[in-house]
């Protein structure tokens, strides 16, 4: 009987414990710790450690000490200094918060011309603003001009971050660079449809990777090309997402775009790329 599942990659996995010879890019990761939580890897040194092991190149990262609290001083400084002492390592996404726009605003600029911010990310639920409100109007404008990334948590029936507030920023700003956050569960089908529909629009299997089959769902309905690795490290050991993709029914070529192609692509058409993956 000949195996159902071929991929070289997945022998290579098993047979080593890791993906040598494919590097991954996470593009939805969280540094540092959380009140509340004990995460035996949280810091970024522990994070550094892990990804050798699994051979995850980059991470692109909001850390957890600036997705809540504003500081004046030192907006998003904790993924800042991460990605000043690990350029080739972690990119950053510039937390904005709708609630004080006027000081996450100051440092649009910034975003834009330092290579080691890739974009925005958002948390409408958390924050307490649909993501279609007009507080964020200003920030969507700006990344759809400057092609920056937004990554928004989306949960499907939650309010403020469903695949309804997405789609109707999408229809103001078709252009975006947006992915949306966990894929809309509850609701993937629509995040698969607005993927398929929008030409930088992606889907995201942070925190969605576990749901049978969904890997398989996404690549019938968008396509490959529009799936990214993700897994909301240190809350998820990549190796759990990495797992669920060499499982799909997809190629090897298929899972080389969703390891670290897609992310690739992104960064050298966004001009945020610094030297080889």
């Amino acid at each position: 009987m000949k195996p159902t599942n071929t991929s070289a990659y997945l022998r290579e996995f098993i047979n080593f414990g890791r993906l040598k010879s494919v590097p991954v890019i996470d593009t939805h990761t969280h540094m540092g710790s959380i009140y509340g939580v004990s995460s035996p890897v949280c810091e970024i040194e522990d994070c550094l450690q892990l990804m050798d092991e699994e051979n995850i190149r980059m991470i692109w990262c909001a850390a957890h000490g600036d997705l809540f609290a504003p500081d004046a001083e030192d907006a998003n400084g904790v993924t800042r200094r991460l990605a000043e002492r690990y350029p080739q390592r972690v990119k950053g996404y510039y937390v904005f918060n709708p609630n004080h726009a006027d000081l996450y605003e100051k440092h649009f600029q910034t975003v834009k011309s330092d290579s080691r911010w890739i974009g925005f990310k958002v948390l409408p639920n958390y924050h307490n603003r649909p993501l279609d409100a007009p507080c964020y109007e200003n920030m969507l404008r700006f990344a759809e001009e400057n092609k920056l990334i937004v990554l928004s948590h989306t949960w499907g029936v939650l309010p403020h971050n469903s695949t309804r507030e997405v789609a109707h920023i999408l229809e103001r700003h078709p252009d975006l660079y947006f992915i949306i956050g966990h894929s809309a569960p509850g609701e993937c089908r629509e995040a698969i449809a607005l993927a398929k529909k929008y030409p930088h629009v992606y889907l995201d299997l942070c925190d969605i990777h576990r749901h049978s089959g969904i890997i398989d769902a996404m690549a019938e309905g968008a396509g490959t090309d529009k799936i990214l690795f993700g897994t909301d490290l240190p809350w998820y050991d990549p190796n759990y997402c990495i797992g669920s993709v060499l499982c799909a029914n997809i190629t090897d070529e298929d899972r080389e775009k969703i390891f670290f192609r897609n992310a690739e692509k992104i960064l050298q058409e966004l001009n945020k790329q610094e030297g080889e993956i």
